[in-house]
């Protein structure tokens, strides 16, 4: 009997093992906590390379073994295993991931987890990139990330943006960071549809971007753009449209106020009998316009996305304008088991349409222009010309400024990479990638040679010039890692191979017609083409070992050689350490309750910079001269070399109560010493200057970000994200025969920078303003060196006179949901900084027939008189030289953005057969609390990151927009 039930047993057991071991059709949907779809959810058997992803709806389907494991996982939410037990249907909802520490971090070559960082890395998601009125991605990184400096160079369409990285370490090299878009290196990255982009993770230490050696001297931006997932087609369309105006005008005086003050100056004619307001003129009502449609899904073994959009921002001076078209692709495919090709490619045409800033009206300048234009002239005259500016040679108003002239622009961008990975073992695999990086841009000016005084005088005026960049990379990669136990070790080496070739051509021509206005052959004033090349070859590695989740360590090595250098200094070598120590893992911390994670981190590294100085600064160099003969330029300097940044960064990672509070503090020297600077020579050498690797930098800094759950219930959830950072910057060294160097020209006055040995970068420099002489109405400036000699007599009391460096940077976000509702709000601001308002020079200098400020009201008119505004002092400088009258507080707190959503929850979504429907309000530097005078006080005629920053001489202003939007997936 015994053996019967035995063997009835076996039979059994063997029926259910075959049952069990037969390949079954498993479906279902996955879900959110709030029961809404969640498509491209990463659904595996447990230890196989078998999956799916879930479609637009959630659902998925795949085939295993009836016994096996299902694993569920996607970025954001806790990852599940469900047992099929012989099931063919298994819905799951996932959970929010609330452990932020698991996320995947993008660094140089390669991915981590946050938990596993050892150095300082920041990373913006697209989360901070929607809905907003940006041209410029990188504009969502202000105020996002501590230790990052962004500044906006203008308000204008397609304007620049600068970004410092733990602040300047050159002085004529480049201050800006390197940009890897999907693995292609650039040098910009503005052309990019923020829509696009997946994350944003920038390198701050030197340790961590060491691994790119020379390039990553000023920091390293690693830009993802999104990719397909699911097995079904998806599709995506966002759109947006708004309206902006800047956020406030400035007083000046009116037509009477304007005429007193002429007949003061001794003016006998005024212009007209009209009462102009220019800034009403001038200024106008922008609209931003945006439309982008995006496919993405899955074949067997691969996945693409691919996106198309378009973009017009028109300016709130018309007519600047700026339209764009981007296309961009990502895909991968797996060929076999061991062979996988990749493949990205993103293209940005635009057209951009400038009006004139950065300048008074005497040099063309629109936003200074209709400031200072006499309200007593109309936009006309009587035979359709443009009014001029009375009694001022022919300045003509901002009208004409603005639309007299056609300044247009056209760019074609290119950039796209292939790539082959082979697999030699499930450890061990190499990459080889070509990718190129294409730029064309062409830039046209024509001047009406009726309707403008310059092209009257001129007869006519036509530039144009053209610029071919084309750079290409080859990157080969090996990668190995081995978990064993406890230990898990990663081990990479590259070889690159890099080569730009730039050409540019510029042409001008006037005197299209004589004197008579007959058509003559122009002159040819200018024809200037150019060319240079460079190239870089490069060797890497980099070791990260890691035991028990415990101690962390990783290695990075780079030599980089440079074609900028002669041959005995071609190559730079840069290496980096760093270390990180999980106290929360150890034993005696295991029974906290309120530490979740807890790491101290600790790096040093070393990088290069060969930028600014240009292709051939070693060489000696010829210039042609008009009968022919060649004129020595640049005499040869076999020993210049490159910078050399080091960086040494102390850190520590914090989590506490159940992941619902996560802070980070770090602090860091920088040191750069063989500063690349163009040295003034001896008048006897006969050369003005020539690069040499001479003086030293140091910034030394703070940063903290504290990340917060406030509330934390199923139906109501806000959170707070903190970021406060501290730089200080100093010039140590400018060798031992340069005294200083002057930057930020102002027309027709003195330099406003100086850099001397002990002061910082942006040090304005100038007379010390002491008030306004009672008796006489002629402003004061100290007597610094106390030799009875004042004002421009006496340069020698110029001294320095405030600084365009900020105390701190901070921002602060907020993030509510309330149901299928959403809030978000973010402030961002700098404390502690200095501009130099050139604009007064002319807005209050009362030195000639311009429109002044209603400032200029309160100006000593008799003796005894007692204000702060000098005299009006016809066609003389001295009550409006560079000095610090001028240099005002530039602090300010920004409302950067204020967006209201609301999200389709899953029942209506269902009906309408989509997968996600938003509805959205945007503000847009809505709200700016400052005392700076100006029209904005963010703005820079200068790059914000160079030397010459802190200067605003009637910059195009950051605008106030209001856009309204809507998101469909389908």
């Amino acid at each position: 009997m015994n053996k019967k039930i035995t063997l009835l047993a076996a039979c059994i057991f063997s029926f259910m093992s075959y049952v069990m071991g037969q390949e079954i059709t498993i479906a279902g949907q996955v879900k959110d906590q709030q029961g809404l779809p969640l498509p491209g959810v990463s659904v595996r058997v447990k230890g196989t390379s078998l999956g799916a992803s879930t479609e637009a709806n959630g659902a998925y389907k795949l085939k295993a073994k009836a016994d096996a494991i299902l694993t569920f996982s996607f970025i954001g939410f806790k990852t599940i295993e469900q047992p099929i037990n012989n099931r063919t249907t298994i819905n799951v909802t996932l959970a929010e991931d609330d452990n932020k520490l698991n996320e995947v971090v993008v660094v140089g070559y390669g991915t981590t987890t946050k938990k596993d960082l050892t150095t300082a890395v920041v990373s913006v998601s697209a989360k901070d990139l929607e809905n907003q009125p940006i041209t410029n991605p990188l504009q969502a990184i202000q105020g996002r990330a501590a230790g990052v400096q962004v500044t906006s160079q203008s308000g204008k369409p397609g304007s620049g943006i600068a970004i410092s990285i733990r602040g300047n370490t050159s002085i004529t090299a480049s201050n800006s960071p390197l940009y890897v878009i999907d693995g292609v290196t650039s040098r910009d990255a503005s052309f990019l549809n923020a829509n696009d982009i997946e994350t944003m993770t920038i390198l701050k230490d030197a340790s961590a971007a060491a691994i790119y050696g020379s390039s990553g001297a000023n920091g390293v931006v690693l830009i993802t753009t999104k990719k397909g997932s699911a097995n079904k087609v998806q599709v995506g369309f966002n759109a947006f449209t708004g309206f902006s105006n800047f956020w406030q005008t400035q007083d000046v005086l009116n037509r009477d106020q304007y005429i007193a003050l002429m007949t003061e100056l001794g003016y006998s004619s005024f212009g007209g009998s009209e009462n102009t307001d220019w800034q009403e003129e001038t200024f106008g009502t922008g609209t931003q316009n945006q439309y982008q449609v995006s496919l993405s899904g899955g074949v067997k073994g691969g996945q693409y996305y691919f996106s198309t959009g378009y973009q017009q921002d028109k300016g709130v001076v018309a007519p600047a304008k700026l339209d764009r078209i981007t296309a961009n692709f990502n895909g991968s495919q797996n060929l076999t088991p061991w062979l996988k090709l990749t493949g990205n490619a993103i293209l940005t045409s635009s057209k951009s349409i400038d009006v004139g800033d950065n300048s008074s009206v005497s040099r063309g300048g629109v936003i200074l222009g209709a400031l200072t234009t006499p309200p007593t002239i109309g936009i006309f005259e009587p035979n359709g010309q443009y009014t001029t500016i009375p009694n001022a040679g022919g300045w003509d108003n901002p009208l004409a400024l603005a639309f007299g002239s056609n300044n247009l622009n056209r760019n074609f961008r290119f950039i796209g990479a292939f790539g082959a990975q082979v697999n030699f073992t499930k450890d061990l695999y190499f990459k080889s990638t070509i990718s190129t990086n294409s730029n064309k841009n062409f830039y046209r000016y024509f001047t009406d040679n009726f309707l403008t005084t310059y092209g009257r005088q001129e007869r006519g005026v036509y530039r144009d010039n053209t610029t071919n960049d084309h750079v290409w990379l080859n990157e080969n990669i090996l990668n190995y890692t081995k978990n064993v136990g406890k230990n898990a070790f990663t081990a990479t080496g590259g070889y690159t191979i890099q080569a730009s070739d730039w050409k540019y051509n510029n042409n001008e021509l006037t005197r299209f017609f004589d004197t008579s206005g007959n058509p003559i052959e122009p002159s040819v004033a200018l024809t200037l083409p150019q060319r240079a090349q460079w190239s870089k070859r490069s060797y890497l590695a980099r070791i990260t070992y890691a035991y028990d989740n415990k101690y962390l360590f990783s290695s990075n090595f780079r030599a980089d050689g440079s074609s900028r250098f002669a041959k005995e200094n071609r190559f730079g070598y840069f290496p980096s350490v760093s270390a990180g120590w999980r106290i929360s893992a150890e034993n005696f911390m295991k029974d906290s309750k309120s530490i979740n994670d807890l790491k101290l981190r600790g790096s040093w590294g070393k990088v290069g910079n060969d930028e600014g100085i240009g292709d051939y600064a070693y060489m000696k160099l010829y210039s042609i001269n008009a009968q022919g003969d060649y004129n020595l330029q640049n005499p040869a300097n076999d020993d210049l070399s490159w910078e050399k940044t080091t960086q040494t960064n102390i850190g520590l990672d914090l989590t506490m109560f159940n992941n619902r509070l996560t802070f980070t503090a770090d602090a860091y020297l920088k040191k750069t010493n063989d500063l690349l600077i163009n040295v003034q020579l001896a008048p006897s050498s006969t050369f003005s200057s020539q690069a040499y690797n001479v003086g030293a930098m140091e910034n030394r800094g703070l940063e903290f970000m504290l990340s917060t759950k406030n509330v934390d219930r199923e139906k109501f959830k806000w959170t707070t994200d903190l970021n406060f950072s501290l730089n200080r910057n100093k010039v140590t060294s400018l060798g031992t025969t340069t005294q200083s160097l002057d930057f930020a020209g102002i027309y027709e006055r003195d330099a406003a920078v100086r850099i001397v040995t002990g002061r910082p970068l942006g040090s304005f420099y100038g007379y010390v303003f002491t008030g306004v002489n009672p008796a006489t109405g002629a402003a004061q400036y100290a007597d610094t060196n106390n030799n009875g000699i004042t004002g421009s007599a006496d340069p020698a009391d110029r001294t320095f006179i405030g600084s365009a460096q900020p105390n701190f940077t901070y921002g602060l976000t907020n993030n509510l949901t309330f149901g299928n509702w959403n809030f978000n709000f973010f402030f961002q601001g700098v404390q502690g900084n200095q501009l130099f308002n050139a604009s007064r020079i002319d807005l209050e200098g009362m030195f000639d027939s311009k429109n002044q400020s209603a400032a200029v009201l309160d100006r000593w008119t008799a003796p005894g008189q007692i204000t702060n505004v000098p005299k009006a002092l016809f066609q003389s400088s001295e009550n409006s030289l560079t000095s610090s009258r001028f240099v005002e507080d530039a602090s300010y707190l920004r409302l950067k953005t204020a967006t209201l959503s609301y999200s389709f929850g899953s029942a209506a979504l269902t009906k309408l057969k989509m997968s996600k429907l938003t509805l959205f309000a945007t503000g847009y530097n809505i709200f700016t609390f400052t005392k700076y005078s100006g029209l904005d006080p963010e703005v820079n005629v200068n790059s914000a990151n160079g030397p010459a920053m802190g200067v605003d001489y009637g910059t195009y202003p950051q605008s106030r927009s209001f856009l309204f939007g809507i998101n469909v997936g389908f």
